[in-house]
Parts: C-alpha cells; sequence; structure tokens
C-alpha cells in the first residue's frame, strides 16, 4: 500500500472526484430521477473508486498493458 499517495496531489484529486461521484450518485437517487441517470453515476463512482485503489495499491507499476497517462 502506498501511504504516501493520498497525500500527493494526484491523490487527493482522486480522493476529491470519488467524494464528488458519490454526491451525485445520492443526490440522482435521493431525487427519484430517471434510473439511467443513478446508474450512470453509480457507474463513475465504482470506476472512480477501482482507479483509487489501483493507484493506491501501486497496480500501475504491475500493468504493463495500459498506457496510464490515458486513463
Amino acid at each position: 500500500v502506498d501511504r504516501a499517495f493520498p497525500r500527493s496531489a494526484r491523490g487527493a484529486l482522486k480522493i476529491a472526484r470519488t467524494l464528488v461521484a458519490l454526491a451525485t450518485l445520492l443526490c440522482f437517487v435521493a431525487s427519484g430521477a430517471h434510473e439511467a441517470y443513478a446508474a450512470l453515476a453509480g457507474m463513475e463512482t465504482v470506476i472512480t473508486v477501482l482507479f483509487l485503489l489501483l493507484y493506491l495499491l501501486r497496480l500501475d507499476a504491475r500493468m504493463r498493458c495500459l498506457f496510464w497517462p490515458l486513463a
């Protein structure tokens, strides 16, 4: 586990993006919006959490099959 990542600028940005995506999901669910909007917000939240975990566990260094700056 990379303990310095959450304190870095990139880590703080990914954490903030995760929180915004979660807040968006909660707002769509609470407002009773169409299910497609809630599903898209949920997918955004899950994808952002997965990328956060990927960088937090340093899996980007092990996975050479993707060009990470584009991800």
